[in-house]
């Protein structure tokens, strides 16, 4: 979390991993049951940067067939996903000399749709402070990196129901960690970024809002309490209503 002084009015919510269950939990459970190294599948998301395919389909930029088919590729490229994956052993002082695969069959049609299974259960503690805070009269949003199709969809209508605006990847054209992205969720609640308190769950879009200027919040599979009892101090401390206790 990262400590301001500028009284806080809104605030903006993640969506997968913050206010439903994290897609990671999926991926590392198919990682398990196929034998590959912990954090190899999400080693080859990011690595393909702006330009991968998940990157592309979650702001609209290709069809769900074009999406599954890139996706399987890139995937199972074990060349360039040996490589980053040895970059990230290095990075994280793990040993490099680990065995990796010679071949791998990831189904990217069948991981999709886990990670979507994982992400349709909510994190009661993190809805149920959505909520707290409109009960106190603060705005609150939805920043979410998500796509435009059924498979794609998280409960969808139920979600938009709890946030003042809902702002989606697929519909903007931008995702996280784009600057542009945050802004523009800002200037929807009509809020400057130092008056905002962001939750997310992964550490690039968190370092974005950062700089920014808005309060960050981490939640932490597994650890969501201590993200709702976090914002919840912050509130205390700077908010510009008084809380409803």
């Amino acid at each position: 979390m990262e400590l301001q002084t500028r009284t806080v009015r809104a605030v903006i919510f993640d969506i997968g991993g913050v206010i439903v269950k994290s897609p990671f939990l999926a991926i590392s459970s198919y990682e398990q049951s196929h034998h590959l190294p912990a954090n190899y599948i999400n080693v080859s998301l990011s690595k393909h940067g702006p330009l991968g395919a998940f990157q592309q389909y979650e702001r609209n930029e290709i069809s769900y067939a074009e999406f599954i088919d890139k996706w399987t590729h890139e995937l199972n490229d074990v060349t360039a996903n040996n490589k980053a994956y040895r970059e990230y052993l290095t990075r994280r002082h793990l040993d490099t000399r680990m065995v990796l695969p010679s071949k791998t069959r990831v189904d990217g049609e069948e991981l999709f749709k886990r990670m979507m299974k994982v992400a349709e259960e909510p994190n009661r503690c993190v809805v149920d402070l959505v909520k707290w805070l409109r009960q106190c009269g603060y705005k609150v949003a939805a920043l979410t990196n998500n796509f435009q199709n059924d498979e794609g969809k998280v409960q969808g209508n139920v979600l938009t129901k709890l946030f003042d605006e809902f702002v989606e990847s697929s519909v903007v054209g931008l995702r996280k960690p784009d600057a542009r992205f945050y802004t523009h969720a800002c200037n929807l609640l009509d809020v400057s970024p130092e008056e905002v308190v962001f939750l997310d769950d992964i550490g690039k879009n968190l370092s974005a809002a950062k700089r920014l200027g808005m309060t960050t919040v981490q939640v932490e599979i597994g650890r969501e309490q201590e993200a709702v009892d976090a914002v919840k101090r912050i509130i205390r401390t700077r908010g510009a209503l008084a809380p409803k206790l």
